[in-house]
C-alpha cells in the first residue's frame, strides 16, 4: 500500500534540475513510488543510478540532458484561447478551432502548459 507520485520532472520542464526534482519527490513522507517516463535506454540508465543512490558519469548526464524540444497541441485541444492569451511571445494562435505553434516565437518557457484545461499541450 501507498501512494505514488507522477510528474516528478513537471512533464519535462525540470530536465535541468533532475535528480534534485527525483530527491525531493523521494523524501515526500507517505511516497512509495516514483512512475517515471522514459523513451531511451541512457534515460533507464540514469534513472536506475539516481534511485540507487550511485554515481552518475558527466557522459551520462550529457547523453540524456537537453535533446531538443517542441511544443506540441495535441487533438484534444478546444480552441479555448487561453494559451494563446498567456504566452508571453504571442507564439500561440487560433487557426480552424485549435491551438497552432509558430515555431520561430516559441521559446519553450511552458507558461501555456499549466493553464490548457484540456492539457493539450505538451513540450517534448
Amino acid at each position: 500500500k501507498g501512494l505514488y507520485a507522477m510528474k516528478a520532472l513537471a512533464g519535462g520542464h525540470l530536465i535541468d534540475q533532475l535528480e534534485e526534482s527525483f530527491n525531493f519527490v523521494r523524501n515526500i513522507k507517505g511516497i512509495s513510488s516514483i512512475a517515471v517516463g522514459m523513451v531511451k535506454q541512457e534515460e533507464l540508465e540514469l534513472n536506475l543510478k539516481i534511485f540507487n543512490d550511485e554515481e552518475i558519469s558527466q557522459e551520462l548526464l550529457t547523453q540524456k540532458i537537453k535533446p531538443s524540444k517542441r511544443l506540441f497541441i495535441l487533438s484534444l485541444c478546444k480552441g479555448c484561447g487561453t494559451c494563446v492569451k498567456t504566452c508571453p511571445n504571442n507564439a500561440l494562435f487560433l487557426e480552424n478551432g485549435k491551438a497552432v505553434v509558430d515555431y520561430k516565437l516559441c521559446i519553450l518557457c511552458g507558461y501555456c502548459n499549466p493553464v490548457c484545461p484540456e492539457f493539450a499541450i505538451r513540450i517534448i
